[in-house]
C-alpha cells in the first residue's frame, strides 16, 4: 500500500468563552472598498474585538446611486471571561462611531 507524504495536523483549541457578534450596516461612498473597512476595524484596536467579516452589500431602491450599503459582522470575545452585554455595547458603539467618522458614513 502506498502512503502519501505525512501531513502535519494543525490544532487550535476552541475558545473557552463564547463570542458575541454584532453587525454594522454603513451607507458609504461607492469608492470605499471592503478592505478599507476591515483594515479600519483592526486599526481601532478595540478591546476584545476579534475581527470583522463581510456579510453583504445592498445597492438599489432607496440607496442613492453614488452610495451603497455595506454590512460587516464584528466578533467580540475575551480570553478570561464571558463578556457582559454592557461591555459589548460599549465597545461596539466606540467602533461604530469611529467607522462613521472615518468614512463619513451613515448607519443603516
Amino acid at each position: 500500500m502506498l502512503l502519501g507524504p505525512e501531513k502535519t495536523i494543525l490544532y487550535r483549541p476552541l475558545a473557552r468563552y463564547p463570542s458575541v457578534v454584532r453587525d454594522i450596516s454603513l451607507l458609504l461612498d461607492r469608492s470605499i472598498q471592503l478592505q478599507e473597512i476591515l483594515d479600519a476595524v483592526s486599526e481601532q484596536q478595540i478591546s476584545d474585538c476579534r475581527g470583522a467579516k463581510f456579510v453583504g452589500v445592498y445597492e438599489g431602491e432607496h440607496i442613492p446611486s453614488d452610495k451603497r450599503s455595506l454590512t460587516v459582522r464584528i466578533e467580540y470575545r475575551a480570553d478570561d471571561r464571558t463578556l457582559k452585554d454592557e461591555e459589548v455595547e460599549e465597545r461596539h458603539s466606540q467602533l461604530t462611531s469611529a467607522l462613521l467618522q472615518t468614512f463619513a458614513a451613515e448607519q443603516r
